[in-house]
C-alpha cells in the first residue's frame, strides 16, 4: 500500500507545530462561576497554572477574593466578583466587569450549582425552583451574556458547562430537582453547540460522578452509608477528587479540543459504564 498520500504533517501543524502548546492557555481570559471553593476553585487554579487570566465568580465574596489572591501570589492574574448567578442583573454586571478588566472573554466555565435533597413526594416548590434557578437558569444566563460577547468579537470561544452523571442516569433518592437541572444543562449544551457552531463557539459539558467537594465531604461524614453508596456505584471504588475534573476542564478549553463541540465528557470512574 502506498503511503505517499498520507498527510504526516496534519498533527504537527496544530498550534503552529508546537505540540507542547496544545494545552496552554496563555493569552486567554477565563470566567469561572462558583469558583470560591470545590470544583470551581480547582478549575480556576488549573486555568491560571496553564497561563489564563481568570475571573473568580461566586456568591460567597470572601471565598472568591481569597482564591483570586492566592492565584496572584503565585504570579497569576485574577480578579474576583460577587454574583448570584440566577439574577440576570448580576450576571450582566459581572460579564461587563470582566470585559472591562480583560477586554475579552475566551473561556466560560459554568460551574456554579447547588443541591437540595428531598424525596420527590416531599419536595417543596421552593426546593425545586431554587435548584433549577441556580443550576439551569444561571448556566443559561451566563451562556447567553458571554455568548453575545463572543459572537460580537467574532473570534470564537469556549463554553464549558458543569453537568453530572445525574443528567444521564438515575441516581439515589432525593435528587429529582438536581437531576432535572443537569439533564437540562446537557440538552442546552448540545443545542447551543449546534446553534453557535457557525461562530466557532465550542460548547461542551463535563459530567462528573460523586466528587469530594466540601458539601459532599460533609454529607459523607454525616452519613457513612451515603459514602458507601457512592463507592459501591463507582467501579474504581472511590469518589472523585476536584483535581480529577481539572484536566478535562483544561482540555476542553485548550487547542487540543478545537474540533470538539456538543460533547458531554463523562468523568465518573466507570459509573455509567455499568
Amino acid at each position: 500500500m502506498s503511503t505517499s498520500r498520507i498527510k504526516t504533517h496534519d498533527i504537527s501543524s496544530i498550534a503552529g507545530g508546537d505540540m507542547e502548546q496544545l494545552f496552554r492557555l496563555e493569552g486567554k481570559t477565563a470566567l469561572i462561576t462558583g469558583a470560591g471553593s470545590g470544583l470551581g476553585r480547582a478549575i480556576a487554579e488549573g486555568y491560571a497554572t496553564y497561563g489564563a487570566k481568570v475571573a473568580i465568580i461566586d456568591i460567597e465574596e470572601e471565598k472568591a477574593r481569597a482564591v483570586a489572591q492566592g492565584i496572584r501570589e503565585k504570579g497569576g492574574t485574577a480578579i474576583s466578583l460577587f454574583c448570584d448567578v440566577a439574577n440576570v442583573d448580576d450576571v450582566k454586571r459581572v460579564v461587563a466587569r470582566v470585559i472591562e478588566s480583560f477586554s475579552e472573554i475566551h473561556i466560560l466555565m459554568n460551574n456554579a450549582g447547588i443541591g437540595m435533597r428531598s424525596k420527590a413526594e416531599e419536595m417543596t416548590d421552593e426546593m425545586w425552583e431554587r435548584v433549577l434557578d441556580i443550576n439551569l437558569k444561571g448556566t443559561f444566563l451566563f451562556c447567553r451574556e458571554v455568548g453575545k460577547h463572543m459572537i460580537a468579537r467574532n473570534k470564537g470561544g469556549r463554553i464549558i458547562n458543569m453537568a453530572s452523571i445525574g443528567g444521564l442516569v438515575g441516581v439515589e433518592t432525593g435528587n429529582a430537582n438536581y437531576c432535572a437541572s443537569k439533564g437540562g444543562i446537557i440538552a442546552m449544551t448540545r443545542t447551543l453547540a449546534i446553534e453557535w457552531a457557525k461562530h466557532n463557539i465550542l460548547v461542551n459539558a463535563i459530567a462528573p460522578s460523586h466528587t469530594r467537594t466540601p458539601l459532599i465531604e460533609k454529607l459523607m461524614q454525616e452519613k457513612p452509608e451515603v459514602k458507601q453508596y457512592f463507592i459501591n456505584n463507582i467501579p474504581l471504588g472511590r469518589v472523585a477528587e476536584p483535581v480529577h475534573i481539572v484536566g478535562p476542564a483544561i482540555f476542553l478549553a485548550s487547542d487540543a479540543a478545537s474540533f470538539i463541540t456538543g460533547h458531554v465528557l463523562v468523568v465518573d470512574g466507570g459509573h455509567t459504564a455499568k
